[in-house]
């Protein structure tokens, strides 16, 4: 039993170290748990970073620019694809074909262990081909496939924007911030004691995370969301929550409010300026909550409705500019927060 348990423990802390610092994975397991990178390669932070953004997960029918760039890196790997944007029957051969070469299961669908062995490549200037337009079209520069001074400039510029280290150098944690739009938090003074700390993730809203942290080490992180589709802070019940430190006020497992029901944590209200140049406004009623009714339940199924007392699906991440957990993840949050004694002065960092 002692041995098991050692074996556990010993085998927790190696699984830190791997992650180079970040935040962890969000409640995910095989393809879908976030592959990690080594901490010293192009591209990185220090040993104090923050969050590996949440990889998006590709299958058939999928569109887009992540589509795009996954075509150009397995093209540049020498698969026969289009690259189109669409992600049709011949792009899902190429990538079960290239995860069966990679030793992964050959589903044909791009979850974060693919996305880590598909970018594992460093790109820098003098390089040509599909793998540099796999950079430029992530950067929304024209998609040349010249790794030249422009390109270069403009992969430094985006480091230093998400607080990377600037040297035009595309690495493990580049390709991250650039498919996921992670944003690494920089190096700053261990908070003691117990905290939660919420990471927005702008090009992936609903794959933000929310984690609970004490002496600085993330003891769990869990996937969240926040706003209805606006990135605007002061967008009031549709934007995000603001960035800044919040203490939080209250907590209740049996709340009966007008949206908010059953696991919520209250947060104070927050001032917020908007960019334009507008009268400064504050955002009230923000919680971290879920969608369940005021017993801790879920509530009724009505068809072709959307319940507030019912989690039905990813779409419930969206919110009125709270924190929203599926009703596991917030019970497990609540869990961990009474095996803590609630502590006092419980502060949220949100960046």
């Amino acid at each position: 039993m002692r041995k098991n348990v050692r074996n556990l423990l010993l085998q927790g802390l190696a699984a830190v170290v791997l992650a180079g610092g970040a935040l962890g994975a969000v409640n995910a397991t095989g393809d879908e748990a976030n592959a990690s990178t080594k901490p010293g390669a192009h591209g990185t932070t220090g040993k104090n970073s923050a969050f590996t953004g949440v990889w998006p997960k590709l299958k058939n029918g999928s569109k887009g620019t992540d589509v795009l760039t996954a075509q150009h890196l397995l093209a540049a790997r020498g698969y026969a694809v289009t690259p189109d944007k669409v992600y049709g029957p011949k792009t899902a051969a190429a990538v079960a074909t290239f995860q069966k070469r990679a030793g992964l299961k050959a589903d044909g669908v791009i979850g974060p262990k693919t996305w880590s062995k598909l970018t594992a490549r460093t790109v820098t200037r003098g390089d040509r081909g599909h793998v540099v337009k796999a950079v430029q079209v992530q950067l929304g520069v024209k998609a040349d496939g010249v790794y030249g001074k422009g390109t270069q400039a403009a992969v430094a510029a985006f480091q230093t924007k998400k607080n990377l280290r600037g040297d035009g150098v595309v690495g493990p944690k580049t390709w991250n911030a650039l498919i996921t739009g992670s944003i690494a938090a920089k190096p700053k003074q261990v908070v003691r004691g117990y905290s939660l700390q919420f990471a927005k993730n702008h090009k992936h809203p609903t794959y933000s995370k929310l984690s609970l942290i004490r002496d600085g080490k993330v003891l769990k992180s869990w996937r969240a969301g926040s706003g209805m589709g606006s990135k605007d802070e002061c967008a009031s019940k549709k934007g995000w929550l603001p960035s800044g430190t919040y203490r939080v006020q209250s907590h209740l497992t049996n709340r009966d409010g007008d949206a908010i029901d059953g696991y919520a944590i209250q947060l104070p209200d927050k001032p917020c300026k908007p960019k334009s140049g507008k009268k400064p406004v504050t955002r009230t009623q923000l919680f971290i909550h879920s969608e369940m009714n005021r017993y801790g339940g879920q509530g009724k199924d009505n068809p072709n409705r959307d319940d507030s007392d019912r989690w039905e699906g990813p779409n419930d991440y969206k919110s009125l500019g709270c924190i929203k957990l599926t009703p596991t993840d917030i019970k497990d949050l609540f869990k961990r927060l009474d095996q803590a004694r609630w502590p006092k002065n419980l502060t949220l960092y949100v960046h």
